[in-house]
């Protein structure tokens, strides 16, 4: 028998889900599976994040690493919940250190050993050629995690920590609602998905990285984080608070839209290809409906009056063409640079 809290549930193909666990007297990370080492399905599964189950279960070694903590469950039985809302993330951590679970303080890439690697397109997996011993873990996140929908719909989180100009992308597959933003020091469930390649491609198959969702939002200002004894499984971060000043929530604000703008134009800038594509093998000049009308301009050499040059050479002449105009006050945002930028 095992008492096993319910740390995560997340969405998976075809209506099943994936539940994980911490086993508090085995002092492990579980995935609990069915009495015949299958997925149960949303309607079928009774575990909710923090409930208290009695369980026993034998490890299923159906699946190479990193998937170690596969479990097919042979009896059940909820006993208690964890009162959540007076759960905090240092009392969380304390927990799992008496457990020997270990919580990532710090940078993303302390988690899984170190072994993230980063696709073309600011993804992060698991490749083949170095793979961890466990795909679960838990995580305390230094940076802020922005939250938006990705051109397909699925909910995707942001991390930005100055290595990369645009961060990184993190699928979230939590069958919760998610948040916007996920606040640094919050406790963050992660965990690595299937081996993967896309169909026909040359492509090594992959584990990525996912978010399983977000436990504990912030830890108590001043706490400090229980430390694990072994410190190759716990990375430290610099401790550092978080600025509190005027433009903190704007600037949170600020990063959404920008980012939600760039998915925006990206979108409108597709579309106006395909409608000159159509409209180029349809022979058409002009299009109208009853809300738009389209122009086509083919291709052409153009004159453009030069004002900088025509203003150098004929000072005079432009000043006695320039008249008072009152502007508005306004301001210019320009996103600084940081020398680790690409």
């Amino acid at each position: 028998m095992a008492q096993v809290i319910i740390v995560s549930r997340t969405r998976m193909a075809d209506g099943f889900v994936c539940v994980g666990g911490v086993d508090v007297d085995n002092r492990r990370s579980v995935r609990l599976l069915d009495a015949r080492g299958r997925h149960e399905t949303a309607e079928t599964c009774p575990y909710t994040i923090w409930d208290i189950w009695d369980i026993d279960y034998y490890p299923n070694q159906r699946r190479p690493n990193p998937h170690t903590e596969d479990v097919n469950v042979t009896r059940r039985m909820k006993i208690d919940r964890v009162e959540a809302p007076n759960m905090s993330v240092n009392r969380f951590a304390e927990l799992m250190l008496n457990s020997n679970i270990p919580i990532f303080h710090g940078s993303l890439f302390s988690v899984f050993n170190g072994k993230l690697r980063r696709t073309d397109n600011d993804k992060l997996y698991i490749s083949k050629d170095d793979v961890p011993t466990y795909s679960t873990c838990f995580w305390i996140n230094d940076k802020r995690l922005l939250g938006y929908k990705n051109d397909r719909g699925h909910w995707q989180y942001r991390y930005t920590d100055m290595s990369n100009r645009f961060g990184y992308t993190i699928s979230y597959v939590g069958s919760a609602e998610p948040i916007d933003t996920i606040e640094p020091g919050s406790l963050v469930r992660l965990s690595l998905a299937h081996w993967w390649k896309p169909e026909n491609s040359d492509d090594e198959e992959r584990c990525y990285l996912q978010l399983s969702g977000c436990l504990i939002k912030g830890t108590e200002k001043g706490d400090a984080i229980p430390q694990h004894k072994n410190e190759t499984s716990l990375v430290k971060a610099k401790e550092s608070t978080p600025q509190k000043d005027w433009f903190d929530n704007l600037e949170q604000e600020l990063d959404r839209l920008l980012l939600e703008k760039a998915d925006i134009e990206g979108k409108i800038a597709d579309l106006r290809s395909r409608i000159m594509q159509q409209m180029t093998e349809l022979h058409l000049d002009k299009y109208s409906s009853s809300r738009y009308s389209i122009s086509y301009s083919p291709a052409k050499t153009v004159l453009q009056f030069d004002r900088k040059s025509f203003k150098a050479e004929n000072e005079a002449l432009y000043s006695s063409y320039c008249i008072p105009k009152q502007k508005e006050a306004s301001i210019v945002i320009r996103k600084n640079r940081n020398e680790l930028d690409e």
